[in-house]
């Protein structure tokens, strides 16, 4: 699912316009609302608790850090992102009368995304939107990543990642979001977004109000079956 506060976004997705900033954009972008689109901790590839490191310079030892250190690739600012929201079931690898409430919580959006906008476009076939996602990057001989985020404690975690890994890890205050992420690589620096035509989708995907989902999910339980 895909989130647009204007529905001529959605209109535009619906007919395969990926709109894809770079990750500079979320680096550098300040918003009012916390854990929204903003994350100046993107693809961050190390994370060092203060007590867990040690800062020399010029042969001078830093003691008495403030915080976390942070390491960050530049080159990383260059890639193109696209996010969608990824429901999916979690722990759960069976549901009954007994869990199904739970269930419906895990999938259900969360009230968070909410903020990102008023519409939104499920995608009622994954496989076949990452299929025309893959033919139109390979048709314009740009490299790509994808994969679902991971999300991990900013407070407690200590250590690095690798530098693709890294493009796929935000902090837990985002896992709200749920978010699969397709990262590209055009081979060109700068700034400007990527308008990536994967050609018109409207065969797998629906258009609705995002305050519309949660009252519409349903789930139904086949009779004498667990799911």
């Amino acid at each position: 699912m895909k989130v647009f506060d204007k529905e001529k976004y959605a209109e535009d997705f619906i007919q395969g316009i990926l709109f894809s900033n770079r990750l500079s954009f979320f680096r550098k972008y300040e918003e009012d609302k916390p854990a929204n689109r903003g994350d100046k901790y993107e693809g961050v590839v190390g994370w060092h608790q203060p007590d867990q490191i040690q800062l020399e310079i010029n042969g001078r030892i830093i003691t008495d850090l403030a915080g976390p250190v942070m390491l960050q690739m530049n080159w990383h600012d260059h890639l193109n992102v696209f996010c969608i929201y990824a429901a999916h079931s979690g722990d759960f690898y069976e549901v009954s009368e007994d869990t199904v409430a739970a269930f419906m919580e895990q999938i259900a959006i969360p009230k968070d995304c909410l903020k990102l906008g008023k519409y939104a476009v499920i995608v009622t076939s994954v496989t076949k939107f990452i299929e025309r996602v893959k033919t139109a990057v390979t048709s314009n001989g740009y490299g790509l990543n994808a994969g679902l985020v991971e999300y991990y404690d900013p407070d407690n975690f200590n250590g690095s990642f690798s530098e693709i890994e890294s493009i796929f890890r935000k902090r837990n205050e985002f896992k709200h979001q749920k978010e699969y992420r397709f990262a590209f690589d055009t081979g060109v620096a700068g700034d400007e977004p990527l308008m990536l035509d994967i050609g018109d989708i409207s065969d797998i995907a629906m258009k609705c109000k995002v305050s519309d989902i949660n009252r519409q999910l349903e789930i139904k339980l086949l009779k004498g079956k667990s799911e």
